[in-house]
């Protein structure tokens, strides 16, 4: 996990034969690439499913470039790992100037099966909240103020029920690696290095960056943008950005992958040699949601 990077030209017409060993009905979908509506892959919409012990061809011409990835839309077999990245090379020169590409690919999983974390999120929306504020936190100021919760309250809605579900039951991944398994993206110094980031978070929205390194943002979603720099973005579900970073010493970086909740990261390492190690900074506070977040702000009215 993730499954293997498929590397496409642009123009060239894609033959993939899948087929299902297993004993679950499964598909596979090319997410944010254009194909006919009955190769797309999704059961019960675009195609019937790929039934079990069966195969199933994908044919499409390919006529788009940029970073993408597949996965199944079948159950819950994307939560349990079936996705993997796609790479779209342009028939002619690439408008991204660089040296050596990663990617990097972002996810998060349970060790809980995904139907028993869905039967829980059912019974009590909030189950995996861990987050919540208390009476010390209304006391010392950290938090909302009184009106402001009894608000909150009368809703029954909860301003830190941010991620419905946390690092209670994910852990967070680069390119299926936790942090302690120190995933490294090689660089030498002076190159331009293009980092294909993709969330295959089922859940988790993620908020990158690399301390001591600007971002420039060359492309989202396959498209290529007007380079923009910024120390962090945030990714959401199925998004891909497009990064260039040029490492200007010749030293670990950490990549750093925030859940957007706060209760946990995922990240991995770019460095000159295998082996080196950056400093991970802590988790920064959890956020709390405002009215605006919600809609729900009538004060300029």
């Amino acid at each position: 996990m993730p499954g293997p990077l498929l590397r496409l030209k642009e123009g060239q017409n894609l033959h993939i034969s899948v087929e299902n060993r297993i004993d679950e009905e499964t598909s596979v979908h090319w997410h944010g690439v254009l194909t006919p509506v009955h190769m797309d892959g999704v059961p019960g919409i675009s195609f019937p499913g790929i039934a079990p012990h069966s195969t199933f061809v994908y044919e499409f011409p390919v006529v788009q470039t940029g970073t993408y990835w597949y996965h199944s839309h079948s159950g819950f077999q994307e939560l349990e790992g079936m996705f993997a990245p796609i790479i779209v090379d342009p028939r002619g020169p690439d408008p991204v100037a660089y040296d050596r590409e990663h990617v990097v690919m972002l996810s998060d999983y349970s060790f809980m099966a995904p139907a028993n974390v869905l039967q829980k999120l059912k019974q009590e929306g909030g189950v995996f909240n861990y987050q919540r504020q208390t009476l010390g936190g209304l006391l010392s100021g950290r938090d909302q103020t009184f009106n402001e919760r009894r608000a909150w309250a009368r809703m029954l809605m909860d301003p830190t029920d941010i991620s419905d579900v946390t690092d209670a039951v994910l852990s967070y991944l680069v390119n299926g690696h936790g942090p302690q398994d120190n995933w490294t993206g090689l660089f030498k110094l002076g190159e331009r290095v293009r980092l294909r980031f993709i969330n295959a978070g089922a859940q988790t929205i993620f908020n990158v960056r690399i301390p001591g390194l600007k971002l420039s943002i060359v492309a989202t979603d396959g498209q290529p943008v007007r380079p923009v720099e910024v120390d962090e973005f945030q990714i959401a579900n199925g998004e891909t950005y497009d990064v260039i970073v040029q490492p200007s010493e010749e030293k670990a970086f950490a990549i750093v992958a925030e859940a957007v909740d706060r209760s946990g990261m995922a990240s991995a390492t770019i460095a000159p040699r295998i082996g080196m190690v950056a400093p991970v900074p802590a988790l920064r506070p959890r956020p709390l949601d405002r009215m605006k977040d919600m809609g729900m702000d009538m004060s300029s009215m």
